[in-house]
């Protein structure tokens, strides 16, 4: 039979009368297959994003936190610096009314409590950084905590303070995370 006349979809039989090659079918669902399986790993490469932002916030959070219970547990107060500028939250004790002093340890890591988002190992940026007390605003940003009850507040020049108002802002490619901490209570939450 010449060549010619064969049909388009007929396989050439080896010598042994088996097939080689790939019917069009077979290829299609080696297709198929492979991009099931690129979709299925595309979101878990997107999530790497969420992931960062998440464990910058946890960062953050476990921060403030450890700032008002060891103003609870010490009996001085302690408190948190975070600013937009420098990109840095810091906690530090104030054993002295007026003269923060940064010598407070990340219990896990044995390192001072310094988080800088302004290196090139991290995306993640705060984005912004509003504390405001009573009748008050404060340029820069300083939250204590009050020695004994960890009360949030602010110290005036003798004029105690009472937060109304803080919140802690991160944001990594579009996609924020706001870091709340409540007045009187000190309760820290993440919307």
């Amino acid at each position: 039979m010449p060549v010619s006349s064969l049909p388009v979809t007929t396989t050439v039989r080896s010598q042994w009368g088996k097939q080689q090659g790939y019917t069009l079918l077979e290829m299609l669902i080696v297709a198929a297959i492979i991009v099931l399986v690129a979709t299925l790993a595309l979101p878990s490469l997107s999530t790497d994003d969420a992931d960062s932002l998440d464990a910058a916030t946890s960062e953050v959070v476990a921060a403030v936190r450890f700032a008002h219970s060891e103003a609870i547990r010490t009996g001085v107060p302690h408190g948190v610096y975070a600013t937009q500028i420098s990109q840095r939250i810091r906690i530090y004790s104030l054993p002295v009314p007026g003269t923060p002093i940064y010598d407070v340890y990340d219990p896990l890591t044995k390192q001072l409590y310094d988080l800088n988002y302004s290196t090139g190992t991290s995306d993640v940026a705060i984005s912004s950084v509003y504390f405001k007390f009573k009748d008050f605003w404060l340029p820069q940003s300083y939250l204590g905590f009050s020695g004994g009850t960890g009360i949030p507040k602010y110290n005036d020049s003798g004029t105690i303070r009472m937060l109304e108002t803080a919140y802690i802002r991160l944001s990594h490619n579009g996609v924020q995370r706001t870091i709340s901490i409540s007045p009187m209570t000190g309760r820290v939450t993440v919307q």
